[in-house]
């Protein structure tokens, strides 16, 4: 990396066109300058002005140099001026949450982003262990979570609750599919999985099928795209469990229905939702809106 007292030496150089006036305003002697500017050239390796007299002209070297030099002080100053600035409505957001959530959150970030366009919303979808690596990692600010993350360099905080559902097909193999469902039933079907699916089924077989909590379900199939998870169950290939919300936003609602128990109870659980962010790193202003925004859709 070029040495920047030595780039700054020779901008002034550049721009004053006087080794004498150059000394005089960064304080220095004429030979400092000079030895400035040979340093400059021995580290570049090639000759950056030609003296003629008490005169000098650039080389093609000594222009290109000058070039990158202003470019990288006009870069240093920007970021200066922006680590100064902590306002509200510019800056990047970095957020991460499950693909149900992103699908609820991520029309709420696009309006808050065109009602303030100095914002630049990055939302990643992922399951828990890769929103709270990403944060740990300091490649996401934010993370929406469904576990208490107990963590030193972790501060979590529950904003709220999400429902859960066993989803079930109407139909299965061209014969209406009963959503008076049993456990045999459901081994039977098999389940569709996606990235959060078996934390999900783990807490829905907790509280309703605890006895058979050792009995693992057959998959009959696995997707990644939120808005694709419920097409295999509408479809009669088998079941999955969701969020309520996600489950709500199906175009298909006539193709899917959210099983019950004999006694006619949907299977539904509800967890707690918590965001987490870094403890030792002060969040920007920005994110005050956006944590707000997240409480109140919660």
């Amino acid at each position: 990396m070029l040495n920047q007292q030595w780039l700054t030496t020779f901008i002034s150089l550049v721009e004053l066109g006087h080794f004498t006036q150059t000394a005089e305003k960064l304080f220095m002697t004429q030979p400092g300058v000079s030895q400035h500017i040979k340093k400059l050239e021995q580290q570049v390796g090639s000759a950056l002005i030609n003296r003629i007299g008490k005169r000098f002209e650039l080389t093609e070297a000594g222009l290109a140099v000058y070039h990158y030099a202003c470019l990288m002080q006009s870069q240093q100053q920007a970021l200066l001026d922006n680590l100064a600035v902590d306002t509200p409505f510019s800056g990047e957001c970095k957020i991460g949450c499950s693909g149900s959530m992103a699908s609820l959150l991520y029309p709420y970030l696009l309006k808050e982003q065109q009602n303030h366009p100095d914002l630049r919303m990055y939302l990643e979808a992922g399951p828990n262990k890769r929103i709270i690596e990403s944060v740990l990692a300091n490649q996401l600010d934010l993370g929406i979570v469904t576990q208490n993350v107990v963590q030193p360099e972790l501060v979590s905080t529950e904003i709220g609750l999400q429902s859960l559902c066993l989803v079930l097909p109407k139909m299965v193999a061209g014969k209406p599919y009963q959503p008076n469902i049993n456990f045999e039933s459901l081994t039977l079907l098999g389940m569709i999985e996606h990235p959060d699916a078996h934390y999900y089924w783990h807490q829905l077989k907790a509280a309703f099928f605890q006895a058979e909590s050792a009995i693992t379900i057959k998959t009959t199939g696995y997707v990644n795209q939120l808005n694709q998870i419920l097409l295999p169950v509408a479809n009669g290939l088998g079941f999955t469990v969701l969020p309520e919300f996600a489950v709500r936003s199906f175009v298909q609602q006539g193709d899917i229905q959210i099983a019950k128990n004999k006694d006619g109870q949907a299977l539904i659980v509800f967890e707690p939702l918590y965001l987490v962010n870094k403890q030792h790193r002060v969040l920007a202003t920005r994110y005050q809106n956006i944590i707000r925004l997240i409480k109140s859709l919660m």
